[in-house]
């Protein structure tokens, strides 16, 4: 060490190797510099989250924080400024760690786990190199030291930072985001060219989507038919022309992606026509083959790095009509996050309507693959089998006919769970489609006036009147049953169908007695359930007794009335009050210990209104199963609409 005189004629200062030596505070000035480096990156993630305002909150904490106690530390350097980095920072790191780990239920946008990306992996770094670097400060305090070389540890920290804002306030993101960054899945988040398209490898942030030359879109000059294409959805044929074209707050790069990826299914899809093309493929049933749509999974296809890739699906869909099974079109998953996460939402704009299934039961099949095993009650509980898999966004695209659109959901349990309400699901029929209109004016049904069901073509003035008695009786006297109290005390036992939104109470020993639509002995009373717990009595299911076989029952109504059975529940093998357990699987039979029960003709009469009149069965599995070769009813002339 020598003495050496500053220029400025000031003290002797020591001096080692040219450098000053003075008392230093070793590794706090890196701390420094990572925290502050990460709390920008967050503080640029920040807007990106404005839809959860409780994770932008934490985002801005965070930022103020991290930056806060760098910035102190920096003012004031001694060991306790060293204290609050590695404290602020240890918080972070271990709220990134959840969030990658396990997710944290209590914050909304953080409740499943993410992937690791960039922005959030990048904070993630700094702030552990803060925690480390801050910790040995306080643990060393004051050295005698030379300056230390502070340009590569700078240059490092930008290397780092800068990237990580654009990425984290650009780029689309999930909603998963932790404590330590903002950031979505943004690999995950791209549609992946295929073979021999001339797709780009990333259409999301493609400028010109390949759309014009190689997808018809349908287009025409003509005024009407212009009009008419903004209506979403719209019934889909694959033997028409694809046509997505002028959907409102669709942009041409979505609807381009679209179609790309409609042209893609059909071109790639067919290839699984026969189902052991599937299974030899890796694929696997979830015996859900008796609702009459069979999904084929492909496990390892679900939390890979793409989705959205017709040579890869991750399920495939089979329409199931006894022994035949025809391939009806993909269902691609993606990997855990929110159904509304922009990465999703970006791709195809409101085309799309991505769902999940949170509340489906399973167990392992025979050939130790998982299997759909029942759903959840009313408190989310799985009597058989776990619940999971509800945190995989997913979305059909047809290669069949579907009248609600070629990213149409299934209907009822099958139609799973979104972030909006059914009313403005885009995988929805919004419109009725492929039913005739009345032949001459008719009433939708309002239990508020006076009951009328004509106009509708064949039914004759006898029924008509039967059934517009059979209504008006209902909605004089069914509200007797108005309080579910009153019907459990009555006899009536739920089948704990509460958590579908409506909740059916059966007197079972009236199923096969001598009398049938009675409002005074009904078999079945079908009330709604609102999310506070609350039942409002909607309808009555009438059976008749399960000896009387589905092509016999009355022909009372005409083409106003459709009987239905239940063929495919699963009960609980109790005598008096027996709950519903799930479906069978596809060979017909219950998984032990539950039971079917023989089926028996059945038919609703609601005392409100309803979208596919007075006597609509309910959708999905719901819907139960009608005479063979029938079309199922719904009587728009008299429906809500809604």
């Amino acid at each position: 060490m020598t003495l050496a005189v500053p220029g400025d004629g000031g003290l002797l200062e020591p001096t080692f190797a040219g450098r000053a030596v003075s008392a230093r505070i070793p590794g706090l000035t890196i701390a420094m510099m990572t925290s502050i480096g990460a709390g920008t990156i967050h503080a640029a993630a920040a807007g990106v989250h404005a839809e959860h305002p409780q994770l932008a909150r934490l985002f801005i904490l965070c930022a103020v924080a991290q930056v806060g106690a760098g910035l102190v530390a920096m003012a004031r350097p001694s060991r306790l400024a060293a204290l609050p980095i590695v404290a602020i920072n240890a918080v972070v790191v271990g709220g990134w760690l959840a969030t990658r780990i396990t997710g944290i239920s209590w914050i909304e946008g953080l409740e499943v786990r993410e992937a690791a990306q960039f922005a959030d992996a990048a904070a993630a770094l700094l702030a552990a190199t803060a925690v480390g670097c801050a910790l040995a400060a306080s643990l060393i305090g004051q050295r005698q030291s030379a300056a230390p070389r502070l340009s590569f540890p700078a240059l490092a920290v930008a290397a780092l930072t800068v990237p990580a804002m654009l990425s984290g306030g650009t780029h689309l993101h999930g909603h998963a985001a932790d404590a330590a960054a903002g950031v979505g899945v943004v690999d995950e988040s791209q549609a992946h060219a295929h073979p021999d398209d001339g797709a780009p490898a990333n259409p999301v942030a493609a400028a010109t989507p390949v759309a014009d030359e190689s997808v018809p879109h349908g287009h025409t000059d003509d005024a009407t038919s212009v009009a008419a294409s903004t209506t979403w959805p719209r019934p889909w044929d694959p033997a028409q022309p694809i046509d997505v074209s002028g959907v409102l707050g669709v942009t041409p790069d979505q609807e381009a992606r679209a179609a790309q990826l409609i042209e893609a299914s059909l071109r790639d899809l067919p290839r699984y026509a026969d189902t052991a093309a599937a299974i030899a493929d890796g694929y696997a049933s979830i015996g859900d083959a008796g609702t009459g749509s069979e999904h084929f999974i492909k496990l390892s296809l679900i939390e890979d790095d793409e989705f959205l890739n017709s040579t890869q699906p991750e399920s495939l869909v089979y329409t199931v009509n006894g022994d035949t099974k025809t391939l009806a079109g993909a269902m691609y998953i993606a990997s855990a996050r929110p159904t509304d996460d922009p990465s999703l939402l970006a791709y195809a704009g409101p085309l799309m309507q991505w769902h999940n299934h949170g509340n489906l039961c399973w167990a392992a099949g025979p050939d130790g693959k998982p299997r759909v095993v029942g759903i959840t009650d009313a408190n989310g509980q799985c009597a058989t089998g776990v619940n999971t898999g509800g945190e995989n966004p997913m979305v059909h695209v047809w290669v069949t006919p579907h009248p609600c659109g070629v990213f149409a959901a299934l209907e009822g349990v099958g139609a799973g769970q979104a972030a909006v309400a059914d009313e403005q699901r885009v995988d929805m029929c919004n419109e009725d489609h492929g039913h005739a209109a009345a032949a001459v004016p008719t009433k939708p049904y309002d239990p508020t006036q006076p009951i009328d069901l004509g106009g509708v073509d064949g039914v004759t003035p006898e029924q008509q009147a039967a059934a517009e008695n059979l209504v008006a009786l209902n909605v004089v006297r069914l509200p007797q049953w108005a309080d579910y109290k009153v019907a459990e005390a009555a006899g009536y036992h739920s089948i704990g169908d509460g958590f579908t939104g409506y909740e059916h109470f059966i007197k079972w020993d009236l199923i096969n007695d001598d009398v049938f639509l009675d409002p005074d002995q009904p078999e079945s009373l079908v009330y709604q359930t609102d999310p506070d717990g609350s039942k409002r009595l909607v309808s009555a299911m009438y059976f008749l007794p399960d000896t009387v076989a589905l092509t016999d029952a009355p022909d009372i109504g005409g083409a106003l009335m459709q009987w239905h059975i239940h063929d495919n529940l699963c009960y609980t093998d109790d005598p008096v009050a027996p709950l519903v357990r799930g479906i069978v699987d596809a060979a017909g039979n219950c998984p032990a210990p539950f039971v079917k029960h023989r089926p028996a003709p059945m038919i609703h009469v609601w005392i409100t209104s309803h979208k596919c009149g007075p006597f609509a069965a309910l959708e999905g599995v719901g819907a139960g199963q009608i005479v063979e070769g029938e079309a199922r009813l719904c009587d728009v002339a008299h429906g809500t609409g809604l």
